[in-house]
């Protein structure tokens, strides 16, 4: 084999092996900011939050067992956001009520509500 065939060879070799080598780096860099995200999703903070109760309703779900044991509460906040809520009916949420809700805010800045 030629001096020149043999270097364009091993050029062409080594193109095919970085290649393959990035590919790799990129797709260990995607899984590794996917678990940075999750974490960032799974560190909350929990402040309790004063509100008013707006509506009382049935749970819109095709779950049988959560229509029969949830509802569906909306609360104005005091700082004037209005957030729907899920509850057991065994808490039993009136029109009216002053009630205190959990606001879980996420790192990634999602915020959710729970009825604790």
């Amino acid at each position: 084999m030629r001096e020149e065939t043999r270097r364009k060879l091993e050029r062409a070799i080594w193109r095919e092996r970085a290649k393959k080598i990035a590919a790799g780096a990129v797709a260990l860099a995607a899984i590794g900011l996917y678990f940075l995200f999750e974490d960032f999703d799974a560190r909350v903070e929990n402040v309790r939050v004063p509100g008013t109760v707006v509506s009382v309703g049935p749970l819109n779900t095709n779950s049988t067992k959560l229509v029969e044991n949830g509802l569906s509460v909306d609360v104005a906040l005091d700082g004037g956001r209005h957030v729907k809520v899920l509850a057991l009916k065994k808490t039993d949420p009136h029109v009216g009520d002053h009630v205190q809700i959990t606001e879980h805010r996420h790192r990634t800045g999602r915020v959710t509500y729970t009825w604790k």
